[in-house]
């Protein structure tokens, strides 16, 4: 398969690039969906922290997932250089997935962390800020802009009540016509899709504004 670079046709006459990856390569999902299935089994303590600081052979720890990420971040953003040497990059982070105080997310409620062990909550939330930081320290590195989507959604976390949370659990509420798949929610949470911890309208929108506002400042700058 061709580079993003190619399929994009991204070139010397690029004005401005955004680039929002970075979850996916951890992989955050992977994460979520052990931490769910260790929190299930031992609700107590924090036995997905303890399963990626000292993982089996052959399964990364959360340190080196964050190395690997940075190299290919570099490499990613290299050949984005080079290929539109003239553009204004743009890289966008994630937002707050779980709030500051986790003691308020409830443990068994699927439109929160679920099965999450508690003791998991806040490492987890750690884990993002560094995939964030990571992120940023590249971008920083070749001059580029970072948008920063977390400090924005803080109170809009997976925790907060319906109307608030700009992040959906692992079941939520999304458009009647959606085609996002019901999956286990149609037991666990009738009535509502399978989200897996993703943005919704609200989430997206704000995401989108501070993008736009970056897209505004970078091309007043050429």
């Amino acid at each position: 398969m061709p580079a993003q670079t190619e399929r994009a046709g991204v070139g010397e006459e690029t004005d401005v690039i955004t680039i929002g990856i970075g979850g996916n390569s951890l992989p955050l999902g992977e994460v979520l969906l052990r931490c769910l299935a260790l929190g299930a089994e031992t609700p107590g303590g924090n036995p997905c922290q303890d399963y990626f600081e000292s993982p089996p052979d052959g399964v990364e720890s959360l340190d080196e997932r964050l190395a690997r990420i940075q190299d290919e971040y570099i490499t990613m953003l290299v050949n984005v250089h080079g290929k539109a040497p003239n553009a204004k990059v743009i890289t966008v982070g994630y937002p707050a997935l779980l709030p500051e105080d986790t003691d308020t997310c409830g443990y068994g409620d699927p439109t929160e962390t679920f099965t999450i062990a508690r003791g998991d909550l806040p490492w987890l939330r750690k884990a993002e800020e560094r995939l964030n930081q990571t992120i940023k320290t590249v971008t920083d590195f070749f001059g580029d802009r970072y948008i920063d989507t977390y400090a924005s959604s803080e109170d809009h976390d997976v925790c907060q009540p319906d109307g608030e949370k700009w992040i959906e659990g692992l079941c939520g509420t999304v458009d009647p016509d959606s085609t996002w798949p019901a999956g286990d929610c149609a037991q666990l949470s009738p009535g509502q899709r399978q989200t897996f911890f993703h943005p919704n309208n609200a989430g997206h929108t704000n995401t989108a504004n501070l993008v736009e506002r970056s897209i505004r400042i970078a091309l007043l700058e050429l």
